[in-house]
């Protein structure tokens, strides 16, 4: 791995798609202001928590839509073909991809969101040290480990899926996480025949029923530090393996 290769796919990327990048910081300013004036308009129906709401759609949404762009370039001849004068390995690409699509982007789209929160603040006469958004409050943070997975999913479906990726990609994971919950439910209701479980959360809790009540049933706190190793760390990185690999098969 070369740093300096990565340094020069990273200004080359910016230099080739600083038009694209411009116009879609503008649009993702505009969706943040739109999905604060529906919040404003229909605010009644809200129970609170919208700036966290807003926070995390825009972030997977334009992260995913960035994201899945990343590898556009490197699996078509015609607009990669400046990358022939920067010649890069595999690991080279996926790591200048990570960067871009995670740490570059959570570093644009954090004060963009926060220039959109104050100007809805403003406008509202809500605006004040308190009422902006603190990620680190209650434990909102954890939303970017997620995002760390989402975005090594939507980096491998844009290597697996041709056309149409993003959408394939969304759809693949929704179908994935439905069946992985169905059979973390088939195997809990095997372990414990006798409980009538209800539902559940991979990783955190399960609700059953007894006695006409539902009981939540919350991991140990060794076992929620091991998932969360697992959740926030082990399943990025193994992710971001598989693109690895499959870039590799393909020959991107």
């Amino acid at each position: 791995m070369n740093i300096s290769t990565i340094s020069l796919l990273i200004k080359r990327q910016f230099k080739e798609n600083s038009k694209i990048y411009g116009i879609g910081l503008l649009v993702l300013i505009a969706l943040l202001l739109f999905m604060f004036l529906i919040v404003h308009q229909w605010q009644d129906s809200f129970a609170g928590a919208v700036q966290n709401g807003v926070f995390v759609i825009g972030l997977f949404i334009a992260g995913g839509v960035f994201t899945n762009s990343m590898f556009q370039e490197f699996s078509n001849p015609q607009s990669g073909i400046w990358f022939l004068s920067i010649p890069a390995t595999h690991s080279e690409k996926v790591i200048t991809s990570i960067l871009i699509s995670v740490v570059l982007f959570l570093i644009i789209y954090f004060p963009t969101f926060y220039l959109a929160d104050i100007l809805y603040l403003l406008a509202t006469n809500q605006f004040s040290l308190e009422t902006i958004l603190n990620p680190f409050k209650d434990g909102f943070y954890q939303f970017l480990f997620f995002y760390l997975v989402f975005n090594g999913i939507i980096l491998l479906g844009s290597i697996i899926f041709k056309k149409y990726s993003f959408i394939k990609t969304l759809l693949a994971g929704i179908l994935v996480i439905i069946l992985f919950n169905y059979a973390n439910t088939l195997i809990l209701q095997s372990l414990i025949p006798e409980a009538n479980v209800v539902s559940t959360t991979v990783f955190d809790s399960f609700l059953f029923r007894h006695e006409g009540e539902n009981i939540t049933v919350s991991l140990s706190t060794h076992s929620d530090f091991l998932s969360a190793v697992f959740v926030r760390f082990i399943l990025p990185v193994a992710i971001w393996f598989t693109v690895w690999l499959k870039l590799k098969e393909k020959q991107i």
